[in-house]
């Protein structure tokens, strides 16, 4: 149980004032206040989860709802069955429509798990109906609904009636012209629960009746005429049967509620505990705090620790090593430098987090619990501004002594101080060694130069500094773990503006061994400072190196999933393509079995352009290998020529065979069935590709086609028109499978026979969308330029 001395002077109070704030029932308010640090580890994380789960609740948008009133009274009048009252009966209700709700919002799916706080909330007693019920009898702590029951509608409809036959019998007779002249007003007004006039003093005998009530002068006397008497007692009756009607309800309400009386207590305390945990959580967003890591060995490592009372655009982050490799730190420094915030942060983040409260600090930061945590702290810088003399100092020091253990942290701020410098040191020494040989961990703060030797040279001993801007003579009040620091004295007195004469005196009374202590201690802060400056750069280049690195990576991400798109999309276009191109396929076959039946066309020419639809249709059909090299031999001389002669023709890329010598120097060629004349110089030997390697099979359709190039002209030069139309047929047929939109026919101008059957042949070609003579250039009357579809 840590001492409440303790929490008082860490402030932990304050910390507890700032989540109450949070909190919505008073009964919430008073469980913050009474919450205390746990010692035991399994605890104190089982707070921290608490309030991780109500942080996550929050920053997902479930904000609970925690109206709650005092039950204890009520649940006990209900347990002896004594009747509620209206106002009671809607705390019954508020504390069900609560705990319904709180339920339900507890039980919300996050994406994050959590099971302690839905499991407290599934605790809570629910009652919908009897909530309902309440909800809709009770109108406000002063009214029942009419419809409360059968009973008191009826009654209240009757009282409604006789009010309005009182009221208007009357207003007729306060009206009437032998009466309205002894009336004080020409109202009607209530005494006693009984409809009066007001009747002046002088004129009561003039008006028979009942007087009931007098004016505060004795001027007006209230009377109820005879005429009415009969109706205000009905009326009167009528009010008696409503109030028991009404005492009939509240105690039928209180019946029900009896049997689940117990629960209203439990409830409110789940209420008030759930109230508190998610002030916790609130508190915790506002801080930006972070949940720290727990363990019960005496190891803390804060990084970036932030003192929460402190201004956050003042406060500067300290970080804290304790524990592991040694058990106390003797912290050194100039006044006002922040040793004493270090001191304070240090045991408040450790009662924070034991008490389920995360911290203003960076994430990893790690605590530990204690069993016990002991502090002497006596400054300026307390917030109730109170000072300690040398005696209080000692006996609390010496309650401090007597108490602790191995599970201990200590926390002493400038030890030894308030006597003889020299006994004072001593004493602080002799304090340190008892402390670290108790094998508690500590933090201690200290002016006192033997004791920056202690921690200099003793194990298990860290020493540590406020840093000092030597340059503008300033305190930075940030911690620096692993070298003690110079007071710094009679700087500090220079820049108040103490005479300069006065301190050059002193400087010069410093021992020579001081000097040259407090000089090592100097450079070795001006080595440390340039050391960090050196690796803040280092860090910097480091940081800009990985975050060029970062973003060269992401542009190979994007580049690999641009180029792995772009492959998709040529693959569905290759795709597109070889269907088009099989349609247009199909479409052309069906036109070729019409004329194989019109026109008894060759069987060979249906077959190969099924052989052509089986090729498109082939899934290993290779649509990424590139146009293929015509591989031909040497270009023949005419006078080797021979008929019979196997030829590679350049011009129509294809080979045939040598059928004859025309005019001119004009060769005959047989290709296939068809004749064509050309030029000597447009022939090539045939090559042998039976032993040539074959092209890899590709496993599917890639990006594009490639094909030999279709031949764009046809010679028909010597053909009679029949064998003209034979040739001219599988020439279009070829060109409207390549996909070609104009060929070009060569068939001479001679007679005019041949222009003129393939003319007319073309005007019935379903393939042709239009043919013209060539022009000028073009070959004129002997060239005919088709157009395909």
């Amino acid at each position: 149980m840590i001492e409440e001395r303790t929490l008082k002077k860490l402030e932990y109070f304050e910390i507890l004032n700032k989540i109450s704030q949070y909190t919505t029932s008073t009964t919430a308010k008073n469980k913050v206040s009474n919450l205390r640090p746990e010692s035991a580890l399994e605890k104190s994380q089982s707070l921290l989860d608490e309030t991780e789960e109500a942080v996550n609740f929050l920053n997902f948008g479930v904000s609970p709802d925690f109206a709650l009133d005092s039950t204890e009274d009520i649940a006990a009048k209900a347990k002896i069955r004594s009747t509620l009252s209206l106002r009671e009966l809607l705390v019954v209700m508020r504390t069900l429509r609560t705990s319904r709700l709180l339920i339900s919002t507890l039980n919300t799916p996050l994406p994050v798990a959590a099971h302690i706080l839905p499991d407290m909330a599934n605790g809570l007693y629910a009652n919908r109906a009897v909530e309902e019920e309440i909800d809709f009898c009770v109108l406000n702590e002063d009214e029942l609904n009419d419809k409360a029951s059968d009973a008191l509608f009826s009654i209240r409809q009757k009282i409604k009636k006789t009010n309005a036959e009182i009221r208007e019998k009357l207003t007729s007779f306060s009206r009437s012209s032998t009466i309205s002249k002894y009336l004080q007003d020409d109202i009607v007004t209530l005494r006693n629960d009984r409809y009066v006039i007001p009747v002046k003093q002088e004129y009561k005998s003039n008006v028979q009746g009942i007087v009931h009530d007098q004016s505060s002068t004795g001027s007006t006397l209230y009377i109820e005429p005879i005429a009415i008497v009969n109706l205000n007692n009905q009326l009167r009756e009528l009010l008696l049967k409503e109030r028991e009607e009404i005492e009939r309800i509240l105690s039928e309400f209180t019946d029900k509620i009896s049997v689940f009386a117990q629960f209203l207590v439990a409830n409110s305390e789940i209420i008030a505990y759930l109230d508190g945990v998610f002030a916790k959580a609130r508190y915790c967003i506002e801080l930006n705090a972070t949940r720290p890591k727990l363990n019960d060995r005496g190891i803390l490592d804060i990084k970036r620790g932030r003192h929460p009372l402190i201004d956050k655009k003042s406060v500067v982050p300290i970080d804290l090593r304790l524990g592991g490799d040694f058990d106390m730190i003797v912290i050194t420094g100039p006044n006002t430098g922040g040793k004493t915030v270090s001191l304070k942060t240090t045991g408040l983040f450790c009662l924070m987090a034991m008490s389920g409260i995360f911290l203003p600090a960076a994430h990893e930061t790690i605590v530990s619990v204690f069993e016990n945590i002991f502090c002497d702290i006596g400054d300026e810088q307390s917030i109730e501004q109170s000072l300690s003399t040398f005696s209080s100092h000692i006996k609390n020091i010496s309650h401090i002594a007597q108490s602790l253990n191995r599970n201990s942290l200590v926390l002493l701020d400038e030890v030894g101080a308030g006597t003889d410098p020299a006994e004072g040191a001593a004493l602080a020494l002799a304090i340190a060694e008892y402390i670290l040989d108790s094998g508690a961990k500590s933090v201690l703060t200290t002016h006192y130069g033997r004791l920056k030797e202690f921690s200099l040279t003793t194990p298990k001993v860290a020493s540590a500094s406020m840093e000092f801007d030597t340059s503008t003579l300033s305190p930075t009040y940030r911690l620096v773990l692993g070298i003690p620091g110079s007071s710094n004295a009679l700087d500090i007195a220079g820049r108040l503006g103490l005479c300069q004469k006065i301190v050059d005196n002193a400087r010069g009374k410093l021992s020579s061994e001081k000097v040259t202590f407090e000089n090592v201690l100097r450079n070795a802060d001006t080595l440390r400072r340039e050391y960090k400056a050196q690796l803040d750069e280092i860090n910097s280049l480091k940081a800009s190196i990985q975050e060029e690195y970062a973003k060269a990576a992401d542009q190979t991400r994007i580049l690999k999933e641009e180029r792995e798109r772009l492959l998709s999309g040529s693959q569905i276009e290759a795709k597109r393509i070889v269907s088009n191109a099989k349609a247009e396929a199909e479409e052309l076959l069906d036109k070729l079995k019409k004329m194989v039946r019109a026109a008894a066309l060759e069987e060979k020419s249906l077959f190969e352009a099924r052989s052509v639809i089986k090729k498109l249709d082939d899934k290993k059909y290779d649509v990424t290998a590139e146009e293929p090299d015509i591989i031909t031999g040497a270009r023949i001389k005419p006078e080797k020529l021979k008929i019979g002669e196997c030829v590679f023709v350049k011009k129509m890329n294809t080979s045939g065979i040598v059928s004859g010598f025309g005019k001119n120097g004009k060769i005959e060629i047989k290709i296939n069935k068809m004749t064509v004349f050309t030029d000597a110089d447009d022939l090539y030997e045939c090559v042998d590709l039976s032993d040539k390697p074959k092209p890899k099979v590709s496993q599917g359709v890639k990006t594009h086609i490639r094909a030999a190039a279709p031949a764009r002209e046809i010679i028909l030069l010597g053909q009679t028109v029949d064998e003209a139309i034979a040739n001219v047929d599988k020439f279009l047929d070829d060109a409207v499978l390549s996909g070609l939109s104009e060929v070009r026919v060569v068939h001479g101008s001679g007679t005019g026979a041949l222009r003129k059957g393939l003319h007319k042949y073309f005007a019935t070609h379903p393939a042709i969308d239009s043919f013209r003579l060539g022009k000028y250039g073009e070959g004129e009357s002997g060239v005919t330029i088709v157009t395909l579809k």
